[in-house]
C-alpha cells in the first residue's frame, strides 16, 4: 500500500481539518506490510435480515461482523465499510459504519436519509467514496468520508451515476453527474481533488457514465441511442484524467433487451478489466483484455451472475452466481475461464483484498 501523498494530506488538512494519516483504527501504512487476504460478502441477502460476513480468501472461517446490505473491504485488509438500512420508523434511511477486521464493534460515520451507495476505498485505505441519493429525484451528495471518523467532504451534488477513486495515492476522484434521473438527462464525467476542489469536466455530450479510474486512464460507459423502441447500448471508452485522448474500446452488437457493458474494476497493471453485462433478465461477468492494440471482451461463464471484484494480479475474478430469484453463491473464476470455485454457498455481493 502506498502512503497518502503530501498534496492530498494538505488538501484534507485544510478542508477536513483532520489528520487522516494517523487514525487509531489502522496499522501504519509506512510499514509496507503484506495485507492479509480476506473476503467479505452478504449472507441472507434476499431476506429482511442480511448480514456482513468476513472470511479467509478461500471462504473458510466465516464470522459475522453485523447487519448490512453491502460491504467493501479496505485494500489493507484492516477495515470493512458496511451499509446498514434502518428498520421502521426510519425506513428509507441508512448508515455507514466501519468495522475493524480484527474484531469489535462498528463505528458509525454517516447517516443518509436514503439508501447509501459505497463506491470504494482510496488506495491508502483512509477514505471512503459514497453517495447519498434521496428524495423523489434520487439526487444527493457525493461524499469523501474519512474512515478514521468525523470528517466528510461533499464532492458534488446531483444524480451520481458512478464514481471512483484514482488508482494512485493522490486520492483524486472521477464521477458521473447528472441533474435528474430522466433517461434523456445529460450525464458527464468530472474529476476533482478529494476535497471537491480543482473540479474539471472531462467529457461532453451528456452520455458518459460509470467511470473506473485505472493505473493509466479512466474507463467509462458511453451510452448510444438505438432508436425510440430499443434501449440504449453501452460501449466502453477510455480517456485520460485531463480529458484528452478519448477512445472507443468496444464495438459490441447486442440483442434488443441488452444494455451492454459497464466497467467495474482494473487489475493492478491495468491490462485486465472486469465488467458487467446488463439488460432485461440478463446479467453476466465479462473479462476485457486491454493488453493489446485491440480490446477483447468475452463472457467468463455461461450462467447468470454479477461481477464483484478482480484480483490485483488480474488472474482471478470474484462474482455472485445466481440471478433473479435464484439461490446465490460467491465464487471465484480464473481470468482465462474454467470451472468456478464456490467460496460462500449462500453469499452475495462480495469484496476482497486479493
Amino acid at each position: 500500500m502506498k502512503p497518502i501523498g503530501t498534496v492530498a494530506k494538505q488538501r484534507l488538512a485544510a478542508a477536513l481539518a483532520v489528520a487522516l494519516a494517523s487514525s487509531g483504527l489502522y496499522v501504519a501504512v509506512a510499514a509496507q506490510a503484506t495485507p492479509a487476504g480476506l473476503l467479505t460478502y452478504i449472507s441472507n441477502s434476499r431476506t429482511l435480515h442480511p448480514s456482513v460476513e468476513l472470511a479467509n480468501l478461500n471462504g473458510s472461517d466465516p464470522r459475522r461482523l453485523g447487519p448490512g446490505t453491502s460491504a467493501a473491504l479496505a485494500p489493507d485488509g484492516e477495515s470493512v465499510a458496511v451499509v446498514q438500512e434502518l428498520a421502521p420508523p426510519d425506513d428509507s434511511t441508512s448508515e455507514l459504519l466501519v468495522y475493524p477486521t480484527s474484531g469489535g464493534a462498528g463505528v458509525k460515520l454517516y447517516h443518509c436519509p436514503g439508501f447509501l451507495t459505497v463506491y470504494g476505498w482510496s488506495a491508502d485505505s483512509t477514505l471512503i467514496l459514497a453517495s447519498c441519493p434521496h428524495g423523489l429525484n434520487d439526487s444527493g451528495p457525493l461524499l469523501v468520508i474519512a474512515a478514521g471518523g468525523g470528517s466528510v467532504a461533499t464532492i458534488a451534488s446531483g444524480v451520481i451515476d458512478g464514481a471512483s477513486f484514482a488508482a494512485s495515492s493522490s486520492d483524486d476522484v472521477v464521477y458521473a453527474l447528472g441533474a435528474t434521473q430522466l433517461l434523456t438527462a445529460p450525464v458527464d464525467l468530472y474529476t476533482s481533488s478529494p476535497t471537491g476542489s480543482e473540479r474539471r469536466q472531462i467529457t461532453h455530450g451528456g452520455i458518459s457514465t460509470s467511470p473506473v479510474w485505472g493505473p493509466s486512464y479512466i474507463v467509462f460507459a458511453r451510452t448510444t441511442s438505438r432508436g425510440t423502441v430499443k434501449a440504449p447500448i453501452n460501449q466502453l471508452w477510455s480517456i485520460a484524467p485531463n480529458g484528452s485522448g478519448a477512445r472507443q474500446l468496444t464495438h459490441m452488437a447486442v440483442n434488443a433487451l441488452a444494455d451492454g457493458l459497464v466497467p467495474l474494476a482494473f487489475s493492478a497493471n491495468g491490462e485486465h478489466l472486469l465488467a458487467g453485462f446488463t439488460g432485461t433478465d440478463q446479467s453476466a461477468s465479462w473479462a476485457v483484455n486491454l493488453a493489446g492494440k485491440t480490446t477483447v471482451p468475452r463472457r467468463l461463464i455461461d450462467s447468470e451472475n454479477a461481477p464483484d471484484a478482480i484480483s490485483r494480479d488480474g488472474g482471478t475474478v470474484l462474482l455472485t452466481n445466481g440471478f433473479e430469484g435464484q439461490p446465490t453463491s460467491v465464487e471465484s473464476v480464473p481470468w482465462g475461464g474454467g470451472k468456478p470455485t464456490v467460496l460462500a454457498p449462500h453469499g452475495a455481493n462480495a469484496s476482497w483484498n486479493e
